[in-house]
């Protein structure tokens, strides 16, 4: 089996549904995850969860010091176009083993070698062409690859030397392969939730399997993840490597979190529940009012409300509703 470790650079206070994320990790016990952050907060990591406590200016000074151009690494959000490099920065944290890769907190993994077989590991070299999830092979060639000038495509020194985000580990380094014509692996093995969306409403998934995101809920029991929708009042599940909340106002209803709980997800909702899934349950909680979710969001994002933050999230929506009509 591949050894495979994930790394997670993360200053501020730790979000919300951390100790969610944390057993969605412990279930994965093959799989490590390395944290850095300056977060001291008393959680209880799995033994497969290691946290390294440091400062983002002591982070800041070890990513520049590999390079000979000033960076421009002035919040930590702009951390997110660096994940391409951190074979190359942990390389040290990251010797013994076969992939690395990167990942946010806001999400739930299921079972993820049931989806990232040793096959697909022997196939290819990157895995995943999102932010939320990606692996690469732990090589020299491959850890250096998003170094490549390519014509046509803004290269790492341009993005790492300004303050503008440029999503440079999910847009750029996959145009990046695909101008090289590498094979990745990019199959929709993840629910992506679209933030845009009143409801739960997975993104990348076929126009043909629109009809499962009309009522929804997901289960996470035991260490894996599924979704259960309704069809001609029949039940059907399928299974996900992971779940990605992708910045909704999700609240927690739990008190005590434990890995041998059963979760269930529903907009935009977190609770134990073991009791068994029936049509009844989904249509009660498989969508919500678009009134309820703006005000909801419009009280989560309070204190983040700002005339730029504004106007992004307008375009942003403008453009996802261009390619639905589409």
């Amino acid at each position: 089996m591949k050894k495979i470790a994930y790394v997670v650079p993360y200053f501020g206070k730790l979000p919300k549904g951390f100790k969610l994320w944390l057993i969605g990790c412990e279930k994965n016990p093959s799989i490590d995850w390395i944290i850095f952050t300056d977060d001291k907060t008393n959680y209880q990591y799995p033994s497969n969860v290691k946290v390294v406590y440091t400062s983002f200016e002591k982070m800041k000074k070890r990513i520049q010091s590999i390079y000979d151009f000033k960076i421009s690494l002035e919040r930590p959000y702009k951390l997110c176009d660096f994940k391409v490099a951190y074979g190359e920065i942990f390389e040290k944290e990251l010797k013994d083993y076969d992939f690395w890769g990167y990942c946010d907190l806001d999400m739930m993994f299921g079972d993820i070698r049931n989806f990232i077989t040793d096959e697909i590991l022997d196939t290819y070299e990157k895995i995943g062409n999102q932010g939320h999830s990606t692996l690469y092979k732990n090589t020299k060639v491959v850890n250096l690859r998003y170094r490549k000038e390519l014509e046509g495509i803004t290269g790492y020194k341009e993005i790492f030397s300004t303050n503008k985000s440029y999503a440079f580990d999910e847009n750029i380094i996959c145009h990046m392969y695909d101008k090289m014509n590498i094979q990745y692996y990019k199959d929709t093995i993840y629910a992506h939730l679209n933030k845009y969306e009143a409801s739960f409403y997975l993104g990348h998934m076929r126009k043909e399997d629109s009809y499962k995101n009309k009522k929804q809920i997901f289960q996470w029991e035991n260490g894996v993840l599924k979704r259960y929708y309704l069809l001609n009042h029949e039940i059907y599940n399928e299974e996900f490597m992971y779940i990605h909340f992708w910045c909704r106002p999700i609240t927690y209803k739990v008190k005590e979190y434990s890995s041998n709980d059963t979760y269930i997800m529903y907009p935009d909702v977190v609770k134990i529940y073991d009791k068994k899934i029936t049509e009844r349950l989904i249509k009660r909680y498989g969508n919500q009012s678009k009134f309820k979710f703006i005000l909801k969001m419009l009280y989560f994002n309070r204190k983040k409300l700002t005339l730029e933050r504004i106007k992004f999230n307008i375009n942003s929506f403008l453009r996802y509703r261009k390619r639905e009509v589409k």
